[in-house]
């Protein structure tokens, strides 16, 4: 044999080989070892926090949203309180008012909202009516829940499902100090 011959099946059997150990530690198995996922019990709570800013936005985007065929607007801002713009209809004509409302995270994860002020044009009404006209006119999620003879409005947020079956908690509402955290659930046994 030629010297060329032995040079072409010296490189043909190095490359045969080279492809035979690529081939070989590709099939071995990998020393990684899948993670464990931790058991949880109960729900898993993912926390979020928010600014008024955002929770704004938050709120504007669900009222424009969900109840948005309403027949009477309304629109809420939240700052140092949360305030409630709307109109009810008298005798034809709308009249406005104004209602401030200071918030507090209940230990059960709902929000209280304890009505503080009222202005309806130059008129003294007692808020219970308009908390009472607000109710009745208005297209208030199932979960927001208005108490006239108490002057609050109960946002349930227990009972709000999101569409993937997850709930969310209040944790901390504070306006003054712009901490507001929430908790947003999987339901238990989601991530089995």
């Amino acid at each position: 044999m030629t010297k060329w011959k032995v040079a072409f099946f010296l490189l043909l059997g190095s490359v045969i080989a080279a492809i035979g150990l690529v081939f070989f530690l590709v099939l071995l198995p990998s020393d990684a070892e899948k993670p464990v996922l931790a058991e949880v019990e109960g729900e898993t709570a993912f926390h979020v926090t928010s600014s008024k800013a955002e929770l704004n936005q938050l709120v504007t985007y669900y009222l424009e949203k969900e109840a948005g065929n309403a027949p009477i607007d309304y629109d809420v801002y939240i700052g140092e309180e949360v305030e409630l713009y709307g109109s009810f209809p008298v005798f034809g004509t709308d009249i406005d008012y104004y209602m401030t409302f200071v918030p507090e995270a209940m230990e059960d994860g709902n929000i209280v909202l304890r009505q503080e002020g009222l202005r309806v044009g130059l008129l003294d009404i007692p808020a219970s009516y308009v908390l009472k006209t607000a109710d009745s006119a208005y297209a208030f999620p199932e979960w927001v829940h208005v108490v006239p003879e108490e002057q609050r409005i109960y946002v349930s947020l227990g009972e709000m499902r999101l569409d993937n079956g997850m709930r969310v908690k209040a944790e901390s509402f504070n306006l003054k100090e712009d901490d507001i955290r929430f908790a947003v659930l999987l339901p238990e046994g989601a991530t089995q």
